[in-house]
C-alpha cells in the first residue's frame, strides 16, 4: 500500500475536460488496488453542478479560475493572501496524509508557490503531464507575474513575506509521466528543461463508460456526424461546420460546452452557410451520456488544428465501434493511423473533410475496416492500462525514497 497525495486544479464533478476525468479514473483504480489516495484540489465550482459524495477529496485550494476554467487573476491586494492560504493548506495536507509520494497533475490556476514548496520538501514527486501546463503555468501565475520584470522588487517581497516570487525549474525535480511524446518534446522545446527521469504513459478510454465491444452499425449510411469536445476554434469546430456546406445530405451534432461569444459566432456561421437546419448544438453532455451519442453517429469528427497533447474523443468513438475522421495532429497522431483506424484530412481543410465523409459514406467495407482497427486501438489504450502504468511509477518512486542513502 502506498499513500499518495494527488494535487490537481479541477476534479470531477467540477471539471471541464478529459484531463480531470483521467485523474479521477486513475484515482479510483488506485483506491481499488488498495492504495490510500487523498486529492487536494481547488475550491472552484462549476455553475449548476452539484457536489457529489466524496472520499478523501479536499476542495480547498484557492484557484485563479473563472467560469469555463479560464484563468482569471484575483485582485492585486488578494494575491498575497491567496499564496499564504495555498501554502498553509498544502502543509496541512502533507502533515495529515503523510504521503509516500505526491502526484502532481494539472497545476495551472493554482498558486505556483505550491510547486516551490513541494520541490523544496522531502516527499518525492511524480508529475502526470497530460497537457502543456509546464510551459505556461508559472508564466501566467498572477503572483509571479507581478515580479517577472522587477526581480529586485521580487527579492525584497520574498524576503519580507517568505513567499517565493520567482519560477522554479522543474525538469529535474521528480519523475515525469507524459501523455505523449509530442507533449514531452513540446515541454523540452518551450522550457529548456531536460527531464532526465521521464516516461510516456498514454492516456486511455474509460471502459466503464465506453466498453470496448463491436456493435451493430446502422445501414445504410444516414449521414449523422458528431463532434465531441469544447467548441473552440483550435479544435477545428469551425472546419467541421464549414464542411457541412459541402455535405447537403448530412447532419452534424456539436456536443460540447462553449463560451457565449464562441457559440454566438458559430450560430451566425451556420446561418451564413445555410446549414442551420442540419447543425445542432447539444451543449455540454455528461460523459455517462456520450456512449449513446457515439453509437448513434455514422462518423465522429476530430478536426483539431492545434498540437493536441493526446485526444481522448477518438478512442471513445472507437470503443463504441464508430468510424473516426481526424486530422492526426499532435499527440493523437501517435495512435491514429490513416486507413487503419481512421480517415485523416489536412487541418483546416473543410473540403477535404467533406471528401473524407463522402468516401466513408460510399464504402461500407472501409467503414468496417476502420471500426475493426478502432476497436483494436481502444482495447490497448485504456484507463486501466494507464492506472497500472502510473501505479508502477508511483510505487517505485515511493519505494526508492524509503531506501537508506
Amino acid at each position: 500500500m502506498t499513500r499518495i497525495l494527488v494535487v490537481q486544479n479541477l476534479y470531477p464533478p467540477h471539471s471541464y475536460g478529459g484531463y480531470e476525468h483521467s485523474c479521477h479514473d486513475v484515482v479510483e483504480r488506485w483506491r481499488r488496488a488498495g492504495h490510500e489516495v487523498t486529492v487536494l484540489t481547488s475550491d472552484h465550482r462549476v455553475a449548476g453542478v452539484p457536489d457529489a459524495p466524496e472520499h478523501d477529496v479536499w476542495r480547498r485550494l484557492p484557484a485563479a479560475l473563472g467560469q469555463g476554467g479560464v484563468l482569471a487573476a484575483p485582485p492585486v491586494g488578494a494575491r498575497l493572501a491567496r499564496e499564504r492560504a495555498s501554502r498553509k493548506l498544502l502543509a496541512e495536507a502533507i502533515a495529515t496524509v503523510q504521503p509516500d509520494v505526491v502526484s502532481l497533475w494539472h497545476m495551472a490556476g493554482l498558486s505556483s508557490a505550491l510547486l516551490s514548496d513541494l520541490v523544496g520538501g522531502e516527499v518525492p514527486l511524480v508529475y502526470v503531464i497530460c497537457d502543456d501546463w509546464l510551459t505556461y503555468a508559472q508564466r501566467v501565475d498572477p503572483w509571479l507575474r507581478m515580479f517577472a520584470t522587477r526581480p529586485r522588487l521580487g527579492r525584497l517581497v520574498a524576503g519580507a513575506t517568505g513567499v517565493p516570487t520567482t519560477p522554479v525549474a522543474l525538469g529535474s525535480t521528480g519523475t515525469f509521466c507524459f501523455a505523449s511524446e509530442t507533449t514531452r518534446q513540446r515541454a523540452i522545446d518551450h522550457t529548456g528543461w531536460a527531464f532526465p527521469s521521464s516516461v510516456i504513459t498514454s492516456l486511455g478510454v474509460d471502459t466503464a463508460d465506453f466498453p470496448v465491444a463491436p456493435g451493430p452499425r446502422p445501414a445504410p449510411w444516414r449521414g449523422r456526424l458528431l463532434y465531441v469536445g469544447r467548441l473552440d476554434a483550435r479544435k477545428g469546430v469551425d472546419t467541421a461546420v464549414a464542411a457541412m456546406a459541402h455535405l447537403p445530405a448530412a447532419t452534424l451534432e456539436l456536443a460540447g460546452p462553449a463560451d457565449p461569444a464562441t457559440e454566438s459566432r458559430l450560430l451566425a456561421r451556420v446561418h451564413e452557410l445555410g446549414v442551420a437546419d442540419r447543425v445542432s448544438f447539444a451543449g455540454a453532455v455528461p460523459r455517462s451520456a456520450l456512449r449513446a451519442r457515439y453509437v448513434g453517429a455514422d462518423a465522429v469528427l476530430f478536426p483539431t488544428e492545434w498540437e493536441e497533447p493526446f485526444g481522448i474523443v477518438p478512442l471513445e468513438a472507437m470503443a463504441c465501434a464508430t468510424p473516426v475522421i481526424a486530422t492526426g495532429t499532435g499527440g493523437s497522431g501517435e495512435f491514429l493511423v490513416d486507413g487503419d483506424n481512421c480517415l485523416q484530412f489536412p487541418p483546416g481543410d473543410a473540403a477535404a473533410l467533406a471528401a473524407a465523409v463522402e468516401r466513408l459514406a460510399s464504402d461500407a467495407a472501409l467503414r468496417a475496416r476502420l471500426v475493426d482497427g478502432g476497436l483494436r486501438t481502444a482495447a490497448t489504450l485504456t484507463v486501466d492500462a494507464l492506472a497500472e502504468a502510473l501505479e508502477r511509477v508511483h510505487t517505485s518512486v515511493a519505494k526508492a525514497s524509503r531506501q537508506p542513502r
